[in-house]
C-alpha cells in the first residue's frame, strides 16, 4: 500500500531564522563588497563636518541664515584651497622640485653619506643589499598610462566626495533622519542620539586637527629655517599634512627633511632628527591632548590599532582616516553601549558628561 501521509510542515519560526541568517550574510558581504563606497561616503561626512564647523561660528557671529553661512563656509574653504594654490603653489613646486634634485641619486652616493653617520658602516653594510634602484624602476615609463588613470579616478571620487558633502552639510538632520529609519522604531531614538554626539565629535576633531596641522606646519617651517635646510616651506607643509595620519604621518614626514640634511653632514643630520622629535613631543604632549579633551579622549593605543587595522582592511584610505572613523565608532560605543545599555553616565563629545 502506497504511503499518502502528509508530509510534516516546515516550522514558521525555523523558517524565519533561516532566511534571517541568510539576509545578514547577504547584507554582510554586501556591506564587504561595498566598503571603498562606504568609505568615500563616510569621507563625504568628514568634509561636510568641516563645512558645518565653519558654518556654524559664521552663523553665530554674524547672525546670518542657516544656508547663507554654509554657502560662505563652503566659498571660503574653496577660495581657500584656490588661493593656496596660485599664491604658494609655485614656491611649493619649485621647493619642492629642488627638494627631489637635492635627494641621493643613487645607491653609492647614498652608501657614501650613511658612512659619515655614527654606526656609518653597517648602514651602508645593509644598502648594499638591497638591490638597484634603477632595476626596481625601470619599467616605470610603461606604468605611466596606468598611473594616469588612477590619478583621474582619484580626481573624479574626490569631486563626488565634494558634492556629497555639500549635499549632506545642507541638510544633516535630513541625512540623519534618512539613516535613522534604517533602524527599528524601537532603538531610533537612541541611534538618533548616537549619530547627533558623533556629529559633534566630528566638528570638534575637524577643528582640533586644523589647530594641529597649522601648529606641526609652522613649528616644522621654522625648525628647518633655523637649521638652515633647504625648502622649509615645503617641509612644513609636508609636515602639516602628513600629521593627519596618527603615529604613521610624524614618522614619514621626518623622511624628506633627514633626505635633505643628509648631505651635509651627520651633525646637521642629529640636529634635524631632534627637531622633528621635539617638533611630535611639543604636538602629542601639548596639543593633541588638548584636541582629546574637546573631541573624544581615545587611548593611544586604540588609535594605534585602529590606524594598523583600517590600513589592512582598506589600504591608505582607511590608514587616512582610521582617526575619524575612531571617532564615530568611539561615539557610538559610549551612547549605545556604555549610556544606554549599561546606564553608565559618561561624557559625549561638547556635553560636561
Amino acid at each position: 500500500m502506497p504511503d499518502h501521509r502528509t508530509p510534516p510542515a516546515l516550522d514558521p519560526a525555523f523558517v524565519r531564522r533561516t532566511i534571517f541568517v541568510f539576509a545578514v550574510a547577504a547584507a554582510m558581504f554586501l556591506l564587504w563588497r561595498l566598503a571603498g563606497v562606504l568609505l568615500l561616503l563616510f569621507g563625504a561626512v568628514v568634509v561636510a563636518a568641516v563645512f558645518r564647523a565653519l558654518a556654524d561660528p559664521i552663523q553665530r557671529r554674524m547672525r546670518l541664515s542657516e544656508k547663507l553661512s554654509l554657502t560662505l563656509a563652503v566659498l571660503i574653504v574653496l577660495a581657500v584651497l584656490v588661493a593656496c594654490g596660485w599664491l604658494f603653489g609655485a614656491v611649493l613646486a619649485a621647493q619642492l622640485q629642488e627638494l627631489a634634485g637635492r635627494l641621493p641619486q643613487s645607491m653609492a652616493e647614498l652608501q657614501a653619506l650613511a658612512r659619515t653617520l655614527p654606526f656609518g658602516d653597517q648602514i651602508a653594510a645593509r644598502l648594499s643589499n638591497v638591490s638597484d634602484l634603477a632595476a626596481q624602476f625601470g619599467g616605470l615609463a610603461g606604468k605611466l598610462g596606468g598611473y594616469a588613470v588612477g590619478v583621474a579616478g582619484a580626481i573624479t571620487n574626490l569631486v563626488l566626495v565634494l558634492f556629497a558633502a555639500i549635499f549632506i552639510a545642507v541638510a544633516p538632520g535630513r541625512t540623519r533622519d534618512g539613516a535613522a529609519l534604517l533602524f527599528p522604531r524601537g532603538p531610533r531614538e537612541a541611534i538618533v542620539e548616537a549619530m547627533n554626539a558623533s556629529g559633534s565629535g566630528l566638528r570638534l576633531w575637524v577643528r582640533g586637527m586644523f589647530v594641529d596641522m597649522l601648529a606641526v606646519g609652522l613649528m616644522t617651517g621654522l625648525g628647518a629655517w633655523l637649521l638652515g635646510l633647504p625648502s622649509p616651506l615645503a617641509l612644513g607643509a609636508i609636515a602639516a599634512v602628513a600629521n593627519i595620519v596618527p603615529f604613521v604621518g610624524p614618522v614619514a614626514s621626518m623622511v624628506p627633511g633627514l633626505l635633505v640634511a643628509l648631505p651635509q653632514g651627520g651633525q646637521l643630520w642629529l640636529w634635524t632628527i631632534l627637531m622633528y622629535t621635539a617638533v611630535q613631543q611639543i604636538e602629542g604632549n601639548l596639543i593633541y591632548p588638548f584636541i582629546q579633551k574637546r573631541a573624544v579622549e581615545l587611548p593611544p593605543v586604540l588609535t594605534l590599532v585602529g590606524v594598523l587595522v583600517f590600513g589592512v582592511l582598506f589600504g591608505p584610505l582607511g590608514v587616512v582616516l582610521a582617526a575619524p572613523l575612531l571617532v564615530v565608532i568611539f561615539t557610538l560605543v559610549k551612547v549605545l553601549y556604555l549610556r544606554n545599555t549599561l546606564g553608565e553616565d559618561v561624557k559625549l563629545p561638547g556635553h560636561a558628561g
